[in-house]
C-alpha cells in the first residue's frame, strides 16, 4: 500500500486571537483555499488520502514533512481517534489541529460556526463556488453583458460603509443579467468609493446620509420617502463586516458572502427570485434560507437576544399584539422585498428615531428593526420565502419556496 507522508503545520508568530490563516493546497481534485484558525501553540496536520502527494502553501506557518513512520502514526490516530467536526475531509486529503485542548477547540468551534451558516469548509459548496472564501475577482471575461438603458421596475438598495467591501458587491452586480436601478447609500468622507461606484456603475444614485442605524436606518430613509415606490421589487444588501453577537470578525466577510449568493450571486437566482414573486404575488419577502432565524442550528432565544422587548412594543405599534407575534427574520438584513409589504413599518417613521452610531453590539434600534422587516411584511397580509443559492445552482426543487409565514 502506498502511504503518501503527512505534513505538519507548525505556526511561525503569534498573532491576534482571531486571526484566521489562508492556505492553498492542491491535491488530485485541484488548488483551494482553506481557512484555519490561527495560534501559537495550535498546529495541524495535512494528511494525503488518496494516492497522491499534495502541495501547501501556507505563508504562516512551518511545514515539515514527516518521514514514514510518524505518518503512519498520523494516519492512524485519524482513523480512531477522530469525529466529524473534528477534522476537515477533503478530496485528496485531511486535516485535524493538535495542541491544548483550548486551542483544539478554537478549531472545531470554527468549524461548527461555518457549518451552522451552510458553508462547510470542506462541503460540496465551497468546492464549487471558492469565491465564498475568496471574493469575486473583477474579471472582464465574467461580466454579464450590458443592459439596456431605461428606467428599471426592479432596484438593488446597497448601503456601504466599510469601503473595502465595495469589491465584493460589484463583483457580484457586474454577472447580473437581470435589469435593475443600483442606489447606494453611505456616509459622509468616503470619496474614494464614490468615484469606485462611478466607475463600475455610471448611473447609480448614491447619497451619503449620518452615520446613525448602519445599513438599517438609510433603507428606510429610501422607503420613507418613497424613494422605492416606483419599483415592484427591491433587494437590499450592504458590505457586512461587523462582529455583532459574539461572532469572530472574519465572519462577517463569509455572512457577507453567504448572503450576497444566496440572494443575487448563484447563477440564475436573480432571474428565479423574481420570477417566484410574479408567479405568487402572496410572496411579499424573500431572504436567504441558510440565515432566516430561529432556525435549528439557531434557537428562538439566541434569536430574540436582548431585543425581544423593544421589537414587541413596535410589532404592537404595527397593529400585531404580543401574543400574535411569531419571530421569523433574516439574519443579517438582505433581503428582496415588495415595497408595499413593508407599509405597517414605513408608517412608524422611525427614521429619525435613530441614535448616533458608538459601535453597539446589540440591543439598540436596528437590531430590533432587523426583526422587524418580516413581521411588517406578514402584517401587510402577505407572506416569507426564502432562498438557497447552492440549491438553485444544482436544479434541486425547493430551491426556493414559502415555508413559514411568521404571523399567526
Amino acid at each position: 500500500m502506498n502511504f503518501q507522508r503527512a505534513y505538519r503545520l507548525r505556526p511561525i508568530e503569534a498573532k491576534a486571537d482571531d486571526f484566521i490563516a489562508q492556505l492553498r493546497i492542491g491535491a488530485s481534485a485541484g488548488r483551494q483555499s482553506v481557512l484555519l484558525p490561527y495560534a501559537i501553540d495550535l498546529s495541524y496536520f495535512v494528511v494525503p488520502t488518496s494516492g497522491t502527494d499534495v502541495s501547501i502553501e501556507a505563508k504562516h506557518f512551518r511545514l515539515k514533512k514527516l518521514g514514514l513512520p510518524a505518518s503512519l502514526w498520523v494516519r492512524l490516530r485519524l482513523a480512531l481517534l477522530f469525529k466529524k467536526k473534528k477534522y476537515l475531509r477533503f478530496e485528496g486529503y485531511s486535516i485535524f489541529s493538535v495542541g491544548p485542548k483550548p486551542q483544539r477547540k478554537r478549531f472545531t468551534t470554527f468549524n461548527q460556526h461555518m457549518f451552522n451558516i451552510g458553508v462547510s469548509l470542506d462541503g460540496d459548496l465551497i468546492a464549487a463556488h471558492p469565491e465564498l472564501l475568496d471574493g469575486w475577482a473583477d474579471n472582464a471575461a465574467a461580466r454579464a453583458p450590458a443592459r439596456h438603458a431605461g428606467p428599471s421596475a426592479t432596484a438593488i438598495v446597497v448601503h456601504i460603509y466599510y469601503e473595502e467591501t465595495w469589491a465584493d458587491i460589484a463583483g457580484v452586480l457586474k454577472r447580473l443579467t437581470i435589469p435593475f436601478d443600483l442606489i447606494v447609500t453611505t456616509v459622509g468622507g468616503r470619496g474614494g468609493l464614490v468615484e469606485a461606484i462611478r466607475r463600475d456603475f455610471p448611473d447609480a444614485s448614491i447619497e451619503a446620509m449620518e452615520n446613525r442605524g448602519r445599513d438599517v436606518r438609510p433603507f428606510l430613509v429610501l422607503l420613507e420617502k418613497g424613494r422605492l415606490d416606483r419599483y415592484r421589487y427591491v433587494c437590499k444588501v450592504h458590505g457586512k463586516k461587523s462582529s455583532d453577537g459574539g461572532r469572530k470578525p472574519y465572519m462577517g466577510a463569509i455572512w457577507r458572502r453567504r448572503l450576497l449568493f444566496d440572494l443575487l450571486a448563484a447563477p440564475g437566482l436573480a432571474a428565479s427570485i423574481l420570477d417566484m414573486f410574479e408567479r405568487d404575488p402572496s410572496v411579499g419577502m424573500i431572504g436567504p434560507r441558510a440565515f432566516r432565524l430561529p432556525s435549528e442550528t439557531y434557537s428562538e432565544e439566541l434569536s430574540w437576544s436582548v431585543n425581544r422587548e423593544t421589537v414587541l412594543e413596535l410589532a404592537w405599534k404595527m397593529g400585531v399584539p404580543a401574543e400574535a407575534f411569531r419571530l421569523d427574520f433574516f439574519g443579517g438584513t438582505m433581503f428582496w422585498v415588495r415595497p408595499e409589504a413593508l407599509a405597517p413599518l414605513r408608517k412608524l417613521e422611525l427614521s429619525d428615531a435613530f441614535s448616533e452610531e458608538k459601535g453597539q453590539l446589540d440591543g439598540e434600534l436596528g437590531h430590533a428593526v432587523e426583526r422587524l422587516f418580516g413581521a411588517a411584511v406578514v402584517a401587510a397580509g402577505y407572506r416569507l420565502a426564502d432562498s438557497d443559492g447552492f440549491g438553485a445552482t444544482r436544479g434541486e426543487l425547493g430551491a426556493t419556496g414559502a415555508v413559514r409565514t411568521g404571523l399567526g
